[in-house]
């Protein structure tokens, strides 16, 4: 029966709700209209006492907070670099070097677990046992390595058995996650409607599965499952751990797993709190050898020397290919291609000249092993000074008592010759390659027997015949622009031709022979051709007139003019007198 103060709080309770909405507002608006304005002054003195003790609490403040500056980190650097990247500007240099220390330490450790587990009689005695116990070889390295180690997690939703999230030892999602999601949700809900509930009437459910690689452990609760695949042995505090991460992740995303709706986007941020649950135990052996990667060590090693070996090689190769450019400068040598062939062999192509520094020698004289150049060498015929007084040496070892002075292509011939060497040796040095004209060479040069030659010595004759016509058809007179007027060199140069012509007449007598002298003008293109025909043939009878001025008789000079020689390579040698001389034997009187 009540009793008369209950009654009394019965009738005035309908009075006490009503005077609070005339205070407070239907939905307390009053109370928050008078807290609004200073809302920031009392949330600001609390905030981070609040956030202190609720991470103290449950250490939830961290796990919410991380994916949130995740985010505002990535729109940082998406849509601000610049500015990132000026405040990060100061720590770069820091940050690399411990980047590049991290990466060469797990470098080592992976590349001293790699070579320790395959390389070695251990390694392979595993992979002996792993395929007899027909399990892959990562897992048995794991079960010989770790204690225990989860190796991945999923958070599968309880109601429709679909994946909402997971993660893994080696940070790479398996392919088959929704899948083994859906089975395991399959499987579970097989057991729950094949059993009796249990004695508080609550569902049967599974709580480990064991296969012969893992060991998976379930974790239920009210909307989600939480699922880790664990190698080894497993100890009590794997599954604590996984309670206290489905107890945290409800607590979290309660309002998205209630409502969800096959979306699973607003879990991709519980990354952190799966990673949690991502533990594992070394065995003592295992820790002990991880501090000793000498086997890494070496391997590192070997491939640094082998670095520094190809790489100075490269430069030494590199250097002998720099230094042989330098034999395009030697006289008489061409250098058509060189390049390196690895780190070995240098090819080098090259032209020379007969009469130059041997090419091996050179490399020997420059440091260069012979043993490293692949040579191919082809002959030519060089044009330098240097080159064409090594042919006139060559043909002087024949004439000891003649010696060459001068330099480049500027020298002379002194010494004593008997009269036929000295013609041999003259006939010799017309036909030596860059010596076209040789009359100026052999003036110190003395005749040490007879100024005469017998006349019964036909073959002497015919070679001095044959040496001074050589000479004659070999000389040339050049004349001015549009000029039929003979320079002072022109008429030295006809001086010494006259001389040539009249000892060829005598010696043409002496041999029975008749000679004529064609004199052959020419012009260059400049006019029109009528009047360089004239003007070719008017440049002939002037040296055909200082010739018979000079004594060359009249009835064996020819003078004929060809026009023009069009050649453009010729330039002012177009404008030039020619001669040829023609032999014919002497009619019997």
């Amino acid at each position: 029966m009540p009793t008369q103060g209950s009654n009394n709080e019965s009738v005035h309770e309908p009075q006490l709700h009503e005077l609070r909405q005339i205070l407070f507002g239907k939905n307390n608006e009053h109370i928050t209209e008078a807290i609004r304005p200073k809302a920031r002054e009392i949330v600001g003195e609390v905030f981070s006492e609040a956030l202190k003790d609720r991470q103290d609490k449950d250490g939830s403040v961290k796990k919410v907070m991380a994916p949130l500056v995740d985010k505002s980190v990535e729109y940082s650097v998406a849509n601000r670099k610049e500015q990132f990247v000026g405040y990060l500007y100061p720590i770069v240099g820091s940050v690399v070097r411990k980047s590049v220390t991290a990466f060469l330490s797990e470098f080592i450790e992976r590349t001293n677990q790699l070579l320790e587990n395959s390389l070695t009689i251990k390694g392979l005695t595993w992979r002996l046992k792993a395929r007899q116990a027909g399990v892959p070889y990562a897992n048995y390295v794991a079960s010989q390595t770790f204690n225990y180690r989860v190796e991945q997690v999923f958070l599968i939703h309880r109601e429709t058995g679909l994946l909402l999230n997971s993660v893994s030892y080696n940070q790479q999602t398996s392919e088959d996650a929704d899948l083994i999601s859906s089975m395991l949700t399959a499987i579970n809900d097989f057991v729950s409607d094949s059993f009796k509930p249990n004695i508080d009437g609550n569902e049967q459910g599974l709580d480990i599965v064991k296969t012969d690689d893992f060991t998976l452990v379930l974790k239920a609760g009210p909307s989600a499952v939480l699922v880790a695949a664990v190698t080894g042995n497993m100890p009590q505090k794997v599954a604590d751990q996984l309670q206290l991460t489905i107890e945290e992740i409800h607590s979290l995303y309660e309002g998205s797993l209630g409502k969800f709706n096959g979306d699973a986007s607003p879990f991709a941020d519980c990354d952190q709190q799966l990673m949690d649950c991502l533990v594992s135990e070394l065995k003592e052996s295992a820790k002990l050898k991880k501090s000793k990667p000498w086997m890494a060590w070496a391997i590192l090693l070997l491939v640094a020397f082998g670095t520094s070996y190809y790489a100075y090689k490269l430069w030494m190769i590199q250097s002998y290919v720099d230094r042989i450019q330098g034999i395009n400068q030697q006289p008489g040598i061409m250098l058509v291609r060189v390049h390196r062939d690895g780190i070995q062999d240098i090819i080098l192509d090259v032209l020379r000249d007969p009469h130059a520094q041997p090419i091996n020698l050179w490399l020997h004289e420059n440091n260069i092993p012979e043993k490293d150049v692949r040579l191919t060498e082809k002959s030519y015929l060089s044009l330098e000074g240097s080159i064409i007084q090594a042919r006139v040496k060559s043909l002087l070892v024949q004439y000891p008592s003649v010696t060459l002075t001068g330099t480049g292509d500027t020298f002379t011939l002194a010494g004593e010759l008997p009269q036929q060497q000295l013609h041999e040796l003259k006939a010799a040095m017309t036909k030596l390659p860059g010596l076209a004209d040789t009359q100026d060479v052999f003036g110190a040069i003395d005749v040490s027997d007879a100024e005469h030659l017998d006349i019964d010595d036909n073959t002497s004759i015919k070679t001095l015949i044959n040496l001074k016509i050589s000479q004659i058809n070999s000389t040339s007179v050049e004349f001015a622009s549009n000029s039929t007027q003979l320079s002072p060199l022109a008429k030295k140069a006809l001086r010494v031709l006259a001389s040539q012509g009249t000892s060829l007449l005598t010696l043409a007598n002496k041999a029975q022979l008749e000679i004529n002298f064609i004199i052959i003008g020419a012009s260059d293109a400049n006019g029109s051709q009528s009047y360089n025909e004239v003007l070719s043939i008017k440049r002939a009878q002037a040296v055909q007139n200082a010739l018979q001025g000079y004594g060359i008789p009249a009835d064996k000079l020819n003078a004929i003019g060809i026009g023009i020689i069009d050649v453009p390579a010729a330039g002012n040698g177009s404008r030039k007198v020619l001669f040829n001389v023609i032999t014919t034997q002497a009619s019997q009187q």
